[in-house]
This record gives C-alpha cells, structure tokens and sequence, in this order.
C-alpha cells in the first residue's frame, strides 16, 4: 500500500466551520487545513506510466502547494473493514483505464492542526471528534499506514 496527496478536502465555508468548532473545544487552535489522501492497494509496485496515469486520475479539485511544517495532523478513513461508494467507483474508474495491478483506491481526509502549543495524541483525538463521524470513520494519528483498511471485516450471522 502506499499513499497520495490529494486536493484540498473542504470548501473555505466549511473550513471555516469545522475551526471555530475546534476552537469552541479547544482555543490554543490558531489555525485547521485538510487534504484528501488515497490509498491505493495494489498487487505489485506500479511501473513509472503506471504512476503517472494514476497520478492523473487522482489529481481532481483545486490545486494548491501543500506547506503544512509545524502542524500536528490526523488521517480520518473509512472505517476499518469497510469500503466506501467512492472507492467502488474509483476502483472501477482504475481498472478500466487499464490499472489492474490496483487492487482498491480508498480515499481518506488528513487534517493539519496548528496550535500555540504541540498537541499530544489524547488532545488530537478529542478534536478529532468534531471532525470525523466515529459510526462510518476511522481516525489515525500514530502513522499514515492505517493497518486494516483493506483488510474486510469476516462476515457474522444474523443474530451472532
């Protein structure tokens, strides 16, 4: 598995949104930005025009430079064992132009969080809160390889 920047996740409006909610909860936080991030599992490393179509394809939204040194961060995924309708259709997108050494693309949301002081993990989890939905998200803030991600859930039986 490896990992793609990607354009920024939320409109100006609802970034502005999601920080004065950071700032209710917490009002050392001076400042919130986010980018999508891809996961793509694939089946063997991708050749050079490989990564360069996929590049392509994964390059959507606005562009902007990514300068986010000195911020401490969060990766919110779809939850583990689980896989997201963008990631069903992206994957097919994939696979029809070509790609079929990707296994799935997945499609992930990192948040850069600045503050007056370094945040600990136990304070990025409880802002992470306002900002990802515990019921259908994952949230990450040791490393940027979330183990399980594609990795399905073993099916139970009704009533187990």
């Amino acid at each position: 598995m490896f990992s793609l920047f990607g354009a920024p996740a939320l409109s100006p409006f609802r970034l502005d949104h999601a920080l004065r909610a950071l700032q209710a909860e917490d009002e050392r936080v001076t400042a919130l930005s986010c980018r999508w991030l891809h996961f793509v599992d694939e089946s063997r490393p991708l050749a050079e025009a490989e990564l360069g179509l996929l590049g392509k394809l994964l390059t959507y939204g606005p562009r902007t430079e990514l300068h986010e040194e000195g911020v401490s961060g969060y990766w919110v995924t779809p939850r583990v064992g689980t896989e997201s309708p963008w990631s069903s259709k992206a994957t097919d997108i994939v696979h029809v132009c070509g790609l079929d050494a990707v296994r799935r693309v997945e499609r992930g949301t990192v948040y850069f969080i600045r503050a007056t002081v370094a945040l600990d993990e136990a304070e990025l989890r409880r802002l992470a809160a306002h900002l990802h939905d515990r019921m259908t998200e994952s949230i990450w803030t040791e490393s940027i390889d979330p183990q399980g991600l594609f990795h399905g859930a073993a099916a139970r039986r009704c009533g187990s």
